[in-house]
């Protein structure tokens, strides 16, 4: 998966990919960096990178994600292109949309059986105060909603459902 984000004020073309052990690999630059990550009972989320650990804080906005470690900080991590941004699956890349982080259920706007179309609102979710919209990421139908509002969820999540219309 082809993303650009903007990091500190420098645009940067990241190509994403399954990795082994759950994890994944990075190309950014020409370097390969290989990643994974592992929710912790905390709410914080371990990271590894080329093997460096790295314990954080992840949060998301609509178009951006917040990572805050203790030792550097925050820093925010912004989706340049408006495809693939933070809580959205790419369209045709899978019909489920899948937690970004562990949080709780604020509001559902859709129900089963509903169509859907590109863009439109499904569910607003809160981690760490911060409340993320999930997005439809095609024309679809609603297959099922697996959390209700207030539900908490973990890191991985499937929220929800889609099916061709």
């Amino acid at each position: 998966m082809r993303r650009r984000y903007l990091i500190n004020g420098q645009t940067h073309d990241v190509v994403v990919t399954r990795g082994v052990n759950d994890g994944f690999s990075m190309l950014r630059a020409g370097r390969r960096l290989d990643a994974r990550a592992e929710a912790l009972p905390d709410g914080r989320q371990r990271l590894g990178i080329d093997a460096q650990e790295h314990t954080v804080w992840i949060a998301a906005s609509e178009k951006s994600v917040f990572v805050h470690s203790n030792a550097s900080g925050t820093i925010e991590i912004e989706t340049v292109d408006a495809a693939g941004g933070a809580g959205q699956a790419r369209a045709g890349a899978s019909d489920t949309l899948v937690a970004p982080m562990p949080g709780t259920v604020i509001a559902i706007q859709v129900a089963e059986g509903d169509m859907v179309s590109v863009g439109q609102p499904l569910m607003v979710i809160e981690s760490m105060k911060l409340e993320t919209t999930l997005l439809a990421p095609r024309e679809a139908r609603v297959k099922a909603v697996h959390f209700g509002v207030g539900a908490t969820f973990r890191l991985k999540a499937i929220l929800l459902t889609l099916t061709d219309a």
